[in-house]
């Protein structure tokens, strides 16, 4: 009977947080989705550094977390005109008034999430992780990750929000890599939602697009170099999204994404 009950309480609590999520995003007019995990597989997947800051997150929670706690990931979708105006030629050079529309909309997306997550974590009294951002002008790649090292990527993949694409985004089977990410922590008993069984198979959109990534294997540093790339083209934040027009756009998929 005990067991039963929690099974109901685990579906009627994911049940209040998607109704929570689908206010937020109706109200901030975002399309999205948001899909739960295990706490501890999350922990266990991360890099040790990684680990430590969420340990830290957590303080005297962490223990009671690793027995039964649930990460809640949620993303929100670009929107289409924000991925087409990427790397769009003006003449011989970028328009970079177009191109820089993406980098407004990822900080656009990136608060929109810290808020959803925020009003998500007051309502189950858990532990919101915001968005990661960029830095921009960042001197190196580990300035870039240096605010918010635990990984929401682990934990999408995990929660089924998608699959681990080749440049190292998650592909959502709506919305393709276009989206950004956040996670909220909690000792709630919640349904878990089931990793996807997609995968990129043999397409190469991504790493066609971008030779950095094509390259990556063989770079010391690909995402180093990536970064002083885009600085060097003035783009803000310093975000690029070229791999992501094209998943979004050439990739096998393409028919089947609908932002």
């Amino acid at each position: 009977m005990r067991a039963r009950q929690n099974t109901m309480d685990a579906r009627t609590n994911l049940k209040l947080i998607r109704r929570v999520f689908e206010e937020e995003s109706h109200k901030k007019e975002l399309k999205g989705v948001l899909g739960t995990t295990h706490f501890k597989s999350v922990y266990k997947s991360l890099l040790a550094i990684q680990q430590r800051m969420l340990k830290d997150l957590c303080g005297s929670n962490f223990e009671k977390l690793m027995e039964g706690g649930s990460i809640i990931c949620i993303a929100y979708a670009f929107p289409e005109y924000a991925i087409d105006a990427i790397g769009v030629k003006k003449g011989d050079s970028y328009d970079l008034e177009a191109w820089n529309s993406y980098g407004r909309e990822y900080c656009r997306l990136n608060k929109a999430l810290d808020e959803t997550t925020a009003r998500i974590a007051d309502e189950i009294n858990g532990l919101n992780i915001p968005a990661t951002m960029s830095v921009p002008h960042a001197k190196r790649v580990e300035d870039y990750y240096a605010p918010a090292v635990v990984s929401h990527r682990v934990a999408a993949e995990q929660a089924g929000i998608g699959w681990r694409g080749k440049n190292e985004l998650i592909v959502n089977p709506q919305y393709s890599c276009a989206i950004r990410l956040s996670s909220v922590i909690t000792n709630l008993p919640l349904e878990r939602t089931p990793p996807t069984d997609m995968d990129c198979g043999s397409c190469r959109a991504c790493l066609d697009a971008c030779p950095f990534l094509r390259l990556k294997d063989k770079l010391a540093n690909y995402r180093e170099q990536c970064m002083r790339y885009l600085d060097s083209l003035g783009v803000i934040n310093g975000v690029c999204g070229m791999c992501v027009k094209a998943c979004y756009r050439e990739s096998i998929y393409s028919d089947k994404f609908r932002l």
